[in-house]
């Protein structure tokens, strides 16, 4: 016995019509087909100049270079003097007379002033010419200018090693007497 009902379809079917499987298979496909292409590497039309950062490149007027050979060596020169005159007595005047003195004896201008207004006690004698100085000879004078004393600087950063020498001889040959036929 079939139900009177059973041969009534559904009027909202006939009216709004159902896309096929045909369509939504078509479309899949269509998608597929487009991440497929837009994923893939050296494809032209989406990934446009994918190797460009492995290209020589260069800057305008510029002539091309040549790439390095493999065998090459960096050489980087020694670093300049930081005087115009490379002796002793320059770099004296320039990095020690202000609290030494010109003549080694701790009167600079700077070292004057800061015991008149600030009330420095300098920890050792600033005389260069004292004779607890002079028995320290060059080693010592370069060990204080490379460790530095309360308010002298450390003078590693700021003077080559043999610029330091040139000093340190300089103070014991020229200013403290020992082999004054040395000095300019």
């Amino acid at each position: 016995m079939k139900s009177k009902f059973a041969s009534i379809g559904n009027p909202l079917r006939n009216r709004f019509p159902r896309p096929g499987i045909k369509v939504l298979l078509g479309l899949s496909l269509l998608v597929g087909l487009i991440a497929l292409a837009g994923c893939s590497q050296g494809s032209y039309p989406l990934d446009i100049f994918y190797e460009m950062h492995y290209q020589p490149s260069y800057k305008a007027h510029e002539p091309p270079r040549l790439s390095v050979p493999e065998s090459a060596v960096a050489w980087f020169p020694p670093p300049q003097a930081t005087s115009f005159a490379n002796d002793g007595e320059h770099l004296y005047q320039v990095n020690c007379s202000m609290c030494h003195g010109p003549a080694a004896k701790g009167d600079g201008p700077v070292l004057k002033k800061m015991i008149q207004q600030y009330g420095y006690r300098p920890a050792l004698d600033p005389d260069l010419t004292s004779p607890q100085v002079m028995a320290m000879g060059p080693e010592g004078i370069e060990a204080f200018m490379r460790s530095g004393v309360v308010v002298m600087p450390s003078f590693s950063k700021l003077l080559t090693d043999d610029e330091m020498r040139l000093v340190a001889e300089y103070v014991v040959n020229c200013l403290q007497g020992k082999q004054p036929q040395a000095c300019p």
